[in-house]
């Protein structure tokens, strides 16, 4: 290959990369597109700065970012300049928003946030996304939201700051074959759809528990989450088309949406988890 050839494969390449980081903004981030995570990112991509309590890899990935247009429900990131450099794309942008949901524990404040950063990519030969370097955004961010940074090793922690939230749901008289076949699907052809489900909501945990109550079968639903409520909302509202078969085979099996009956049911008396006993001594 002459030196020319060698001159425009590089620039290729170049700009190939280039193309998938604006698709991060343009489809992820700013129009909350979360199917184009497994197209643009590698499996085992590493995120120098996630959002505190994130998992690692692409789950990871997308807990950032649900966190984020949570809080931040019109977030729009500009890129301002990008430049790139071999494998590595460089951008310098602004990002915008209104701060009308839960982030990080704070409540909505109803406040405009505007703040810059720069931001270093490392992409493969592939074109997938493997590293990323947030430099001055997160701390940016949390300045302005007047919150404090929260250093790495509390990273870790914050992973346990978590709640649990659970609602009863009565079966209908044989039901109970149609809900293990339901729980089947989902831990079987449909297991990689249900977990990136849960966690584009916020979940860390889910679970279904068929206990007997008075001779009735009664499901226990449980969710674990740092806003269980705000989790079963999204889901509830979630136009995903996974999301939606889920609603609807439940609903078919149960006469309920779950997830919209735990998000209703936060201002119910007795419906807020405490532990299975609790919640069935109260229930009987």
């Amino acid at each position: 290959m002459s030196i020319h050839e060698t001159e425009r494969t590089a620039r290729s390449v170049e700009e190939r990369n280039k193309q998938t980081i604006r698709r991060v903004f343009d489809a992820f981030v700013n129009q909350g597109d979360f199917s184009v995570v497994d197209e643009i990112y590698s499996p085992h991509m590493i995120d120098h700065q996630p959002l505190p309590g994130a998992p690692e890899g692409l789950e990871g990935v997308r807990y950032t970012i649900a966190g984020l247009r949570e809080g931040f429900p019109d977030l729009h990131v500009t890129i301002e300049d990008m430049s790139a450099h071999g494998d590595h794309v460089v951008i310098h942008n602004t990002w915008r928003g209104t701060h009308l949901g839960d982030f990080l524990g704070a409540p909505p404040t109803g406040q405009a946030i505007e703040f810059t950063g720069v931001v270093v990519w490392r992409l493969l030969a592939d074109g997938l996304i493997a590293e990323r370097w947030g430099i001055g955004v997160e701390s940016n961010m949390l300045a302005v939201l007047g919150l404090r940074r929260l250093a790495p090793a509390a990273r870790t922690a914050a992973r346990r700051t978590v709640t649990s939230a659970g609602a009863l749901l009565p079966l209908p008289p044989g039901a109970a074959g149609a809900w293990h076949a339901l729980q089947a699907e989902l831990a079987g052809a449909r297991l990689r759809a249900y977990e990136a489900s849960r966690r584009r909501a916020g979940i860390l945990q889910e679970s279904f528990a068929l206990q007997v109550l008075g001779g009735q079968d009664v499901l226990v639903h449980r969710i674990e989450a740092r806003d269980p409520q705000g989790a079963a909302r999204r889901l509830a509202a979630s136009a995903d088309p996974f999301d939606a078969w889920l609603r609807q085979e439940a609903a078919a099996v149960l006469g309920t949406d779950p997830w919209t009956h735990l998000a209703a049911s936060a201002t119910r008396p007795g419906h807020t988890w405490m532990s299975v006993t609790s919640e069935l001594t109260a229930a009987g």
